[in-house]
Order: C-alpha cells, then sequence, then structure tokens
C-alpha cells in the first residue's frame, strides 16, 4: 500500500462507522436518526416549560399595574 492511499482510507473508514448501520439496514443507529432524536428532544424539553410555565399562569392573576400615570417621580 501506498503512503498516498491512507488518507483516502481514513475517510472511507469514518465514512463507514458514520454510516455504516444505515448501509445494513439498521437505521436507528445511523447520524441522522441521531439527529432526529436529539431534535426530538430538545422539543420535548422545549413543550414541557412551556406547559409548566402556562400551568402557572393560570391560577395567579395578574399583578395590578399602577394607573395613576405616574411613575416614580412625582412633579409637583
Amino acid at each position: 500500500m501506498k503512503l498516498q492511499n491512507t488518507p483516502l482510507l481514513i475517510v472511507a473508514a469514518l465514512a463507514l462507522m458514520t454510516n455504516g448501520l444505515s448501509l445494513l439496514g439498521l437505521n436507528h443507529g445511523s447520524a441522522g436518526a441521531l439527529a432526529r432524536n436529539i431534535e426530538c428532544n430538545s422539543s420535548m424539553s422545549r413543550n414541557i416549560q412551556v406547559a409548566v410555565s402556562l400551568k402557572q399562569l393560570i391560577g395567579n392573576p395578574p399583578s395590578p399595574t399602577n394607573k395613576s400615570g405616574t411613575g416614580r417621580f412625582s412633579l409637583d
């Protein structure tokens, strides 16, 4: 084997390791399945955070606002 073929063999080995399971028909171990899993987990986490925050808002009345029109400073 020549020394010039080693970078090609390294790239081929990495491609086979990352896509080998999908080439064999085992899609749950491929890189695309891993990306889908991460995206799904982050989506579920975001939905849980929104549900918890909405649940906290349902039982609490809105906070009173200052309706007099004056803020911290009073103009005499």
